[in-house]
Protein backbone atom coordinates (compact mmCIF):
# COMPACT_ATOMS: atom_id res chain seq x y z
CA UNK A 1 0.00 0.00 0.00
CA UNK A 2 2.37 2.64 -1.31
CA UNK A 3 1.61 6.34 -1.30
CA UNK A 4 0.61 8.31 -4.39
CA UNK A 5 4.10 9.72 -4.91
CA UNK A 6 5.83 6.32 -4.74
CA UNK A 7 3.28 4.77 -7.07
CA UNK A 8 3.81 7.66 -9.49
CA UNK A 9 7.59 7.13 -9.52
CA UNK A 10 7.23 3.37 -10.09
CA UNK A 11 4.59 3.91 -12.75
CA UNK A 12 6.75 6.44 -14.59
CA UNK A 13 9.67 4.02 -14.70
CA UNK A 14 7.51 1.18 -15.99
CA UNK A 15 5.81 3.52 -18.44
CA UNK A 16 9.11 4.70 -19.93
CA UNK A 17 10.21 1.10 -20.43
CA UNK A 18 6.82 0.33 -21.94
CA UNK A 19 7.15 3.23 -24.39
CA UNK A 20 10.55 1.93 -25.53
CA UNK A 21 9.15 -1.56 -26.12
CA UNK A 22 6.07 -0.14 -27.82
CA UNK A 23 8.20 1.93 -30.17
CA UNK A 24 10.31 -1.12 -30.98
CA UNK A 25 7.26 -3.30 -31.57
CA UNK A 26 5.57 -0.70 -33.79
CA UNK A 27 8.76 -0.12 -35.78
CA UNK A 28 8.97 -3.85 -36.48
CA UNK A 29 5.27 -4.55 -37.07
CA UNK A 30 3.98 -1.53 -39.05
CA UNK A 31 6.16 -2.17 -42.14
CA UNK A 32 4.83 -5.75 -42.25
CA UNK A 33 1.16 -4.74 -42.19
CA UNK A 34 -1.18 -5.06 -45.16
CA UNK A 35 -3.50 -2.20 -46.05
CA UNK A 36 -6.42 -4.45 -46.94
CA UNK A 37 -6.53 -5.76 -43.37
CA UNK A 38 -7.14 -2.24 -42.05
CA UNK A 39 -10.32 -1.67 -44.08
CA UNK A 40 -11.98 -4.91 -43.00
CA UNK A 41 -14.31 -4.03 -40.12
CA UNK A 42 -16.07 -6.57 -37.84
CA UNK A 43 -19.59 -5.35 -38.55
CA UNK A 44 -21.30 -8.71 -38.22
CA UNK A 45 -23.40 -9.51 -35.14
CA UNK A 46 -23.14 -5.94 -33.91
CA UNK A 47 -19.56 -6.42 -32.71
CA UNK A 48 -18.71 -2.77 -33.31
CA UNK A 49 -21.54 -1.60 -31.04
CA UNK A 50 -20.78 -4.31 -28.49
CA UNK A 51 -17.21 -3.04 -28.21
CA UNK A 52 -18.26 0.50 -27.24
CA UNK A 53 -18.85 -0.18 -23.48
CA UNK A 54 -15.54 -2.02 -23.08
CA UNK A 55 -13.74 0.77 -24.95
CA UNK A 56 -15.37 3.40 -22.74
CA UNK A 57 -14.28 1.60 -19.59
CA UNK A 58 -10.77 1.03 -20.92
CA UNK A 59 -10.29 4.76 -21.47
CA UNK A 60 -12.07 5.73 -18.26
CA UNK A 61 -9.51 7.37 -15.97
CA UNK A 62 -12.12 9.28 -13.96
CA UNK A 63 -11.75 7.11 -10.88
CA UNK A 64 -8.18 8.36 -10.54
CA UNK A 65 -9.12 12.06 -10.57
CA UNK A 66 -9.28 12.39 -6.73
CA UNK A 67 -5.75 10.96 -6.49
CA UNK A 68 -4.54 13.29 -9.26
CA UNK A 69 -6.07 16.32 -7.53
CA UNK A 70 -4.52 15.32 -4.21
CA UNK A 71 -1.13 14.94 -5.93
CA UNK A 72 -1.07 18.04 -8.17
CA UNK A 73 -3.22 20.38 -6.09
CA UNK A 74 -6.38 22.20 -7.15
CA UNK A 75 -4.80 24.03 -10.09
CA UNK A 76 -7.38 24.08 -12.88
CA UNK A 77 -4.89 24.78 -15.68
CA UNK A 78 -2.55 21.99 -14.56
CA UNK A 79 -5.45 19.56 -14.14
CA UNK A 80 -6.83 20.48 -17.57
CA UNK A 81 -3.45 19.77 -19.15
CA UNK A 82 -3.17 16.47 -17.27
CA UNK A 83 -6.64 15.37 -18.41
CA UNK A 84 -6.04 16.31 -22.06
CA UNK A 85 -2.60 14.70 -22.25
CA UNK A 86 -3.76 11.70 -20.25
CA UNK A 87 -6.60 11.15 -22.73
CA UNK A 88 -4.78 11.95 -25.98
CA UNK A 89 -1.63 9.90 -25.40
CA UNK A 90 -3.40 6.55 -24.80
CA UNK A 91 -5.63 7.25 -27.82
CA UNK A 92 -2.65 7.81 -30.13
CA UNK A 93 -0.93 4.70 -28.80
CA UNK A 94 -4.13 2.69 -29.18
CA UNK A 95 -4.61 3.75 -32.82
CA UNK A 96 -1.01 2.89 -33.71
CA UNK A 97 -1.25 -0.46 -31.93
CA UNK A 98 -4.50 -1.31 -33.71
CA UNK A 99 -2.93 -0.41 -37.05
CA UNK A 100 0.03 -2.67 -36.32
CA UNK A 101 -1.90 -5.68 -34.99
CA UNK A 102 -4.75 -5.50 -37.52
CA UNK A 103 -2.32 -4.85 -40.35
CA UNK A 104 -0.29 -7.96 -39.59
CA UNK A 105 -3.02 -10.41 -38.55
CA UNK A 106 -6.32 -9.10 -39.88
CA UNK A 107 -9.72 -8.98 -38.17
CA UNK A 108 -10.59 -12.65 -38.70
CA UNK A 109 -7.35 -13.92 -37.18
CA UNK A 110 -7.63 -11.55 -34.23
CA UNK A 111 -11.19 -12.76 -33.59
CA UNK A 112 -9.89 -16.31 -33.27
CA UNK A 113 -7.26 -15.29 -30.69
CA UNK A 114 -9.31 -14.89 -27.54
CA UNK A 115 -6.42 -14.37 -25.13
CA UNK A 116 -3.04 -12.68 -24.99
CA UNK A 117 -1.03 -15.88 -25.31
CA UNK A 118 -2.76 -16.87 -28.55
CA UNK A 119 -2.32 -13.35 -29.91
CA UNK A 120 1.43 -13.32 -29.25
CA UNK A 121 1.78 -16.79 -30.76
CA UNK A 122 -0.05 -15.67 -33.92
CA UNK A 123 2.15 -12.58 -34.18
CA UNK A 124 5.24 -14.74 -33.80
CA UNK A 125 4.08 -17.05 -36.60
CA UNK A 126 3.03 -14.18 -38.88
CA UNK A 127 6.31 -12.27 -38.65
CA UNK A 128 8.48 -15.37 -38.10
CA UNK A 129 10.43 -13.68 -35.31
CA UNK A 130 10.75 -14.79 -31.70
CA UNK A 131 12.35 -11.45 -30.78
CA UNK A 132 9.28 -9.49 -31.84
CA UNK A 133 7.05 -11.90 -29.92
CA UNK A 134 9.20 -11.51 -26.79
CA UNK A 135 9.13 -7.71 -27.08
CA UNK A 136 5.34 -7.71 -27.46
CA UNK A 137 4.95 -10.12 -24.53
CA UNK A 138 7.02 -7.89 -22.25
CA UNK A 139 5.18 -4.80 -23.50
CA UNK A 140 1.84 -6.45 -22.71
CA UNK A 141 3.01 -7.31 -19.19
CA UNK A 142 4.13 -3.72 -18.60
CA UNK A 143 0.86 -2.39 -20.02
CA UNK A 144 -1.09 -4.49 -17.54
CA UNK A 145 1.20 -3.43 -14.68
CA UNK A 146 0.91 0.32 -15.39
CA UNK A 147 -2.84 0.04 -15.88
CA UNK A 148 -3.14 -1.90 -12.63
CA UNK A 149 -1.16 0.71 -10.69
CA UNK A 150 -3.13 3.63 -12.11
CA UNK A 151 -6.58 2.14 -11.63
CA UNK A 152 -5.86 0.58 -8.25
CA UNK A 153 -4.48 3.88 -6.94
CA UNK A 154 -7.74 5.69 -7.66
CA UNK A 155 -9.81 2.80 -6.32
CA UNK A 156 -7.66 2.55 -3.19
CA UNK A 157 -8.14 6.23 -2.34
CA UNK A 158 -11.86 6.05 -3.12
CA UNK A 159 -12.40 3.03 -0.86
CA UNK A 160 -10.29 4.54 1.91
CA UNK A 161 -12.44 7.68 1.81
CA UNK A 162 -15.71 5.73 1.58
CA UNK A 163 -14.84 3.42 4.49
CA UNK A 164 -13.27 6.24 6.53
CA UNK A 165 -9.98 4.35 6.86
CA UNK A 166 -7.05 6.29 8.28
CA UNK A 167 -3.65 6.56 6.56
CA UNK A 168 -2.06 4.36 9.24
CA UNK A 169 -0.45 1.00 8.52
CA UNK A 170 -3.52 -0.81 9.83
CA UNK A 171 -5.94 1.41 7.92
CA UNK A 172 -4.05 1.09 4.62
CA UNK A 173 -3.79 -2.68 5.07
CA UNK A 174 -7.56 -2.93 5.56
CA UNK A 175 -8.17 -0.75 2.51
CA UNK A 176 -5.72 -2.86 0.52
CA UNK A 177 -7.61 -6.05 1.32
CA UNK A 178 -10.91 -4.57 0.16
CA UNK A 179 -9.27 -3.11 -2.97
CA UNK A 180 -7.20 -6.04 -4.20
CA UNK A 181 -8.64 -9.27 -2.77
CA UNK A 182 -11.99 -9.40 -4.67
CA UNK A 183 -10.51 -8.74 -8.15
CA UNK A 184 -7.67 -11.17 -7.45
CA UNK A 185 -10.14 -13.94 -6.61
CA UNK A 186 -12.15 -13.20 -9.75
CA UNK A 187 -8.98 -13.24 -11.87
CA UNK A 188 -7.93 -16.58 -10.41
CA UNK A 189 -11.24 -18.41 -10.64
CA UNK A 190 -12.98 -16.67 -13.58
CA UNK A 191 -10.29 -15.15 -15.84
CA UNK A 192 -12.52 -15.18 -18.92
CA UNK A 193 -14.86 -12.70 -17.24
CA UNK A 194 -12.53 -9.74 -17.76
CA UNK A 195 -14.12 -8.41 -20.97
CA UNK A 196 -17.62 -9.03 -19.62
CA UNK A 197 -16.73 -7.10 -16.47
CA UNK A 198 -15.40 -4.22 -18.57
CA UNK A 199 -18.72 -4.00 -20.37
CA UNK A 200 -20.88 -3.94 -17.25
CA UNK A 201 -18.44 -1.62 -15.48
CA UNK A 202 -19.21 0.91 -18.20
CA UNK A 203 -22.69 1.42 -16.74
CA UNK A 204 -21.28 2.42 -13.36
CA UNK A 205 -18.59 4.52 -15.05
CA UNK A 206 -21.19 6.39 -17.11
CA UNK A 207 -22.99 7.33 -13.89
CA UNK A 208 -19.74 8.36 -12.19
CA UNK A 209 -18.02 10.09 -15.11
CA UNK A 210 -20.90 11.45 -17.19
CA UNK A 211 -24.31 11.57 -15.52
CA UNK A 212 -23.27 12.93 -12.12
CA UNK A 213 -20.81 15.55 -13.48
CA UNK A 214 -23.39 16.80 -16.00
CA UNK A 215 -26.10 17.08 -13.34
CA UNK A 216 -23.71 18.81 -10.93
CA UNK A 217 -22.55 21.24 -13.62
CA UNK A 218 -26.15 22.08 -14.49
CA UNK A 219 -27.04 22.79 -10.88
CA UNK A 220 -23.92 24.87 -10.21
CA UNK A 221 -24.56 26.96 -13.33
CA UNK A 222 -28.24 27.35 -12.53
CA UNK A 223 -27.41 28.63 -9.05
CA UNK A 224 -24.73 30.93 -10.44
CA UNK A 225 -22.02 29.54 -8.18
CA UNK A 226 -19.32 29.30 -10.85
CA UNK A 227 -19.28 32.79 -12.33
CA UNK A 228 -15.69 33.47 -11.27
CA UNK A 229 -14.44 29.92 -11.79
CA UNK A 230 -13.25 27.81 -14.72
CA UNK A 231 -16.03 26.58 -16.98
CA UNK A 232 -15.82 24.23 -19.95
CA UNK A 233 -16.93 25.84 -23.23
CA UNK A 234 -20.10 24.81 -25.04
CA UNK A 235 -22.77 25.68 -22.52
CA UNK A 236 -25.85 23.49 -22.29
CA UNK A 237 -25.24 21.91 -25.71
CA UNK A 238 -22.00 20.32 -24.51
CA UNK A 239 -23.74 18.98 -21.42
CA UNK A 240 -26.57 17.49 -23.48
CA UNK A 241 -24.12 15.88 -25.92
CA UNK A 242 -22.16 14.40 -23.01
CA UNK A 243 -25.33 13.02 -21.41
CA UNK A 244 -26.61 11.50 -24.66
CA UNK A 245 -23.20 9.96 -25.36
CA UNK A 246 -23.07 8.41 -21.90
CA UNK A 247 -26.58 6.99 -22.13
CA UNK A 248 -25.71 5.58 -25.56
CA UNK A 249 -22.91 3.58 -23.95
CA UNK A 250 -25.36 2.16 -21.41
CA UNK A 251 -27.84 1.33 -24.18
CA UNK A 252 -25.10 -0.47 -26.14
CA UNK A 253 -24.22 -2.64 -23.15
CA UNK A 254 -27.81 -3.44 -22.22
CA UNK A 255 -28.74 -4.12 -25.84
CA UNK A 256 -25.80 -6.47 -26.32
CA UNK A 257 -26.65 -8.25 -23.07
CA UNK A 258 -30.27 -8.78 -24.13
CA UNK A 259 -29.36 -10.06 -27.60
CA UNK A 260 -26.73 -12.46 -26.25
Amino acid sequence: MLGTQKVDVINRGLFLLKVVLLGLSLALLLPLGEGQNLVSLPLQEGLLIAAIPAMFTSFGFHGSIPSVVAYTGLNIHVLRKVMLMGSALPLVIYVLWQAASFGVLGASTLAENTNLGMFIQSISVAVDSARIANAISLFADLALATSFLGVSLGLFDFIADMLKRQASVKGRFQTGLVTFLPPMLVALFYPQGFITALGFASIALVILAVVLPVLMAQKVRRLGLNRDQYQVFGGKVTLYVAMISGLSVVASQLGHGIVH
